[in-house]
């Protein structure tokens, strides 16, 4: 028994497919025999109800008439008689007669027992000569109906089970002869083939027997030979390529040496040059630093050198004057009215003189922006544009400038409000004064705009535009407009302020004769305030 137990387990274990098909077959077989079997049995219990139902309707046909003359003649025993027949018909369990007196009813006569389970249940009125002399009814079981509806299902079932088990055996052994073994003969090959035995053929076992016409297992068999003898011609030339390869590795061999070689060559020399280019650069780049500090020198000199000039001329005057004044004294109050007068003048002048000089040190101090002496805060742009422009409201009245604000009342930044104020009066100072003198109907306009995390300044105006000559370099220190007025620092100035301390970028496009545009971009928040200020309620 164990030994026949292991052969079973070994039989499954080598054709698992043959038993995995046994298993759907006769699955998909016993679902329907199911099906065919419970509409076999629903067929059968609809007729079974029609025929009891046709028994209901005989006892209406054949006894009412009948039973109205014997319950109107009170003939008990014809009418015991009459209901004994109806309970002889298939499946009838109750039947009695109710009479009516006097418009009540009264059961007299009955037969069966009616508990109230009763599936069919008919009741019919009793007429005598066209008077209602009483009621029949009549109730039906079910109980032999299921009887035989059970007894059919097991036999229906047991057939079904056995000719399925003999339909599928048969139907597997087919399976198995015809594709199952086959398809082991090509696992087995399959698992056998290597590099080795390519040579050897796949043939199917008992082909002789089969169609002359190749069907799809022998077509499967086919294209298996075929690719083993590609693979063979593959490695074969594969093997080729490989002894032509090592030939050409060798010659590659000799060729990388000599190469080698020449690259070490070529290196040192490379590496020679790169170090003279080296030196020469730090030598270059030592030169551009000593002229652009001899060029700021150069223009620091200048711009200092007539405001200083005028005052040091102005205190010789004075001196010298002080000097006649003390050598020739004069008692004339004329005279003397004349040489106080003349001294107001010399000083005026000489204040006038060292107030320019003080401003263009001013200047030269915003040159070099330290973003540490600086405190971001809360900003209302709207608020500082209106501000600043009220400051030169004397200056725009005069040239009769229209000034148009675009910006929202609740629009906010993060930033450095000084370097925001100096930025706006540089922007509206030159458009004032080198943009918009002397031009007819002249405009200046503010828009700002922004999103989630830039903000966009734009400050326009209708004036004569900025020359060619200059638009390049408009940016650089001690770059003079048209007008003589001016350090020449301030849109450097502005350059600084936006690219270094405000994070952003400036352009400024320009065309002669059509005014100029001033583009400002700069992040909203350009610093991280304490955690109690961080709320974005402007």
């Amino acid at each position: 028994m164990q030994s026949l137990l292991t052969r079973l387990l070994q039989h499954r274990q080598n054709n698992r497919l043959s038993y995995r098909l046994l298993v759907y077959i006769i699955m998909c077989s016993t679902l329907l025999a199911v099906l065919s079997t419970a509409f076999q049995l629903f067929w059968d219990y609809r007729k079974d109800v029609d025929d009891i139902e046709h028994g209901i309707q005989s006892i209406e046909a054949g006894y009412l008439d009948s039973l109205a003359s014997s319950l109107w003649k009170l003939d008990k025993d014809q009418i015991a008689i009459q209901l004994d027949g109806i309970m002889k018909l298939p499946d009838i369990a109750y039947a009695s007669i109710t009479e009516v007196v006097a418009g009540k009813e009264e059961a007299v006569f009955f037969r069966g027992s009616d508990d109230g389970e009763l599936p069919i249940l008919r009741e019919f009125e009793l007429h005598y000569r066209d008077t209602l002399v009483g009621r029949l009814t009549i109730g039906a079981t079910l109980n032999n109906v299921y009887e035989r509806l059970l007894h059919k299902f097991f036999v229906i079932l047991g057939a079904q089970a056995v000719k399925t088990f003999l339909v599928s055996i048969c139907i597997l052994i087919i399976v198995h002869y015809m594709i199952v073994r086959h398809l082991s003969t090509l696992s087995r090959y399959t698992q056998r083939l290597d590099l080795y035995n390519l040579d050897d053929d796949l043939k199917l076992s008992g082909s002789t027997f089969r169609s002359r016409t190749p069907d799809a297992l022998d077509q499967l068999a086919e294209t298996i030979n075929q690719m083993r003898a590609n693979i063979s011609n593959q490695l074969k030339e594969k093997k080729k390529a490989k002894d032509a390869l090592e030939k050409l590795n060798e010659e590659l061999e000799q060729r990388v040496k000599y190469r080698t070689a020449t690259l070490k060559n070529t290196n040192e020399r490379l590496s020679s040059a790169l170090e003279e280019l080296t030196q020469t650069r730090d030598q270059l780049v030592e030169s551009q630093k000593m002229a652009a500090l001899g060029e700021l020198v150069s223009g620091v000199s200048q711009q200092l050198d007539q405001p200083l000039s005028d005052a040091r001329q102005q205190l010789l005057e004075l001196q010298q004057q002080i000097h006649t004044l003390k050598d020739q004294p004069t008692t004339d109050p004329d005279g003397l009215k004349r040489y106080l007068q003349q001294q107001d003048e010399l000083l005026t002048r000489l204040a006038e003189d060292l107030h320019i000089s003080a401003e263009l040190v001013s200047s030269f101090k915003l040159l070099a922006i330290d973003e540490r002496n600086e405190q971001s805060k809360r900003i209302r742009l709207r608020e500082l544009l209106s501000q600043r422009i009220e400051r030169q409201q004397t200056a725009i009245d005069k040239l009769g400038i229209t000034v148009k604000l675009d910006c929202a009342d609740d629009q906010g930044l993060i930033s450095y409000p000084g370097a925001w104020e100096q930025l706006v009066d540089i922007l509206l100072d030159n458009a004032i004064t080198h943009g918009l003198e002397g031009t007819d109907a002249p405009q200046l306009r503010i828009s700002v705009e922004s999103d989630q995390q830039q903000l966009r300044l734009s400050v326009a105006d209708n004036g004569r535009g900025i020359p060619e000559t200059i638009l390049p370099r408009l940016f650089d220190p001690f770059v003079a407009g048209s007008s003589s007025e001016g350090s020449g620092l301030g849109t450097h100035i502005a350059y600084n302020l936006v690219t270094r301390l405000l994070k952003g970028t400036i352009r400024c496009d320009s065309e002669r004769g059509h005014g100029s545009r001033f583009e400002i971009e700069v992040p909203l928040r350009v610093q991280t305030l304490p955690d109690d200020e961080m709320d974005d309620g402007w």
